[in-house]
């Protein structure tokens, strides 16, 4: 059955179905090395190059956050979490929603070390009731979604504010505008 999905890379903004090949997207997309898209929607954040559709091969890895609806997965097989009001900095991205740690685990939230707080975790983390807000051709844009997926390797800062109601949005807002460079991959072996 195949799900539609919203990826961002570094650069891109992907829209696209791939086949669902476990109980929920978030833990498919933790078990395998790349997803086929078909007739996906590929935007460049830069502004620079038109949409275009394509079929494209997309390696996990440079996911940098991805926006899932759909099933939250079988119930008995849910573990008790606490949720916590968090921020991400995922270089050009912040992600704000609601982390889900095991019961006990909040000494290592304060740290404000990405690779301490989600020491342990999957590749791609959920926060929950989440906003996405990025640069996209020059202004700031601002996308909320149940739950997205953000890469934990991509993550530069992270923040724990568990009295804020809705700060992240406020924070996102307020941050400067971020630039970045296109990335090119050489094919050419040179």
């Amino acid at each position: 059955m195949p799900v539609d999905l919203i990826a961002f890379t570094v650069d891109r903004r992907i829209h696209g179905a791939i086949p669902l090949a476990d109980d929920r997207l978030s833990d498919m997309l933790n078990s395998v090395a790349r997803v086929v898209m078909r007739g996906a929607v590929i935007e460049d954040l830069g502004g620079d190059v038109p949409a275009r559709t394509v079929d494209l091969t997309l390696t996990v890895g440079s996911i940098v956050a991805v926006l899932v609806a759909g099933r939250r997965g079988l119930e008995n097989r849910r573990r008790r979490t606490e949720a916590h009001h968090a921020r991400v900095g995922l270089g050009r991205f912040v992600v704000t929603g609601s982390l889900h740690v095991p019961p006990g685990s909040a000494e290592n939230l304060a740290s404000g070390d990405p690779a301490r707080v989600l020491a342990g975790r999957d590749i791609l983390v959920p926060l929950t009731d989440a906003t996405i807000t990025y640069d996209r051709d020059d202004r700031r844009t601002t996308e909320e979604f149940e739950t997205i997926l953000v890469n934990r390797a991509y993550a530069t800062w992270i923040e724990i504010d568990d009295a804020a109601d809705g700060g992240g949005r406020r924070l996102a807002e307020e941050a400067p505008p971020v630039y970045h460079a296109a990335y090119v991959k050489d094919f050419t072996g040179a």
